[in-house]
């Protein structure tokens, strides 16, 4: 009678961990290549690219959350944007140090943006001083201290359970012509990065 020898179980496939490295990686890949692209090749497609490329960041700093486990946050704020970090030691908004992502991103002045936020569990946030992350006491100055590093104060959420506030953000160019082109993005509560119009045709 044959006897049957004992097998070695090894583990196979990829961690979570790994897999989660691995995304970053080809985000962190994604945005070399979007900064490497010529920014306007022309001003038709300038508007195009700005979306890809605020797509590409946004979908980066979505995995920087989930991997780092850091609340993250987009600031809009005139015609830019910027990521920040929520410090938990001092209660504040900080600006996102990143190599990837950048400092303030500036949009050119041959165009604008436009967003809007989308119903959402944040709607329920009515003001401020309901927000867990926003304290008013560290949107001011205290005591006249020019140095007092101010909160910023985000639009959107970028949590590290993967959850983000669902919004839309719609690039334009300046023109006032009927023929100018946009690009719109929408982002649901889950992090999915869509193009509606696109979707449409």
């Amino acid at each position: 009678m044959l006897k049957a020898t004992p097998t070695s179980y090894f583990q196979q496939g990829f961690t979570l961990l790994e897999i989660m490295l691995v995304l970053v990686l080809i985000g962190m890949a994604s945005v070399g290549v979007m900064m490497a692209m010529p920014q306007h090749t022309n001003e038709k497609e300038s508007v195009d690219w700005q979306a890809q490329r605020f797509s590409t960041l946004l979908q980066f700093a979505e995995d920087e959350a989930l991997i780092s486990g850091k609340e993250l946050a987009l600031v809009f704020k005139d015609n830019t944007y910027r990521f920040a970090a929520y410090d938990y030691e001092t209660k504040k908004w900080l600006a996102l140090e990143s190599e990837q992502i950048g400092e303030i991103i500036e949009i050119p002045e041959s165009m604008r943006f436009e967003y809007t936020l989308l119903g959402s569990v944040w709607d329920e946030i009515e003001t401020q001083d309901d927000d867990v992350f926003i304290d008013e006491e560290y949107l001011v100055q205290i005591d006249g201290d020019e140095d007092e590093v101010k909160s910023l104060e985000p639009q959107v959420f970028i949590m590290s359970s993967g959850e983000v506030t669902p919004f839309r953000v719609m690039f334009v160019e300046a023109d006032t012509g009927p023929d100018k082109r946009k690009s719109l993005l929408e982002v649901s509560m889950s992090g999915a990065i869509t193009n509606p119009e696109s979707d449409e045709q």
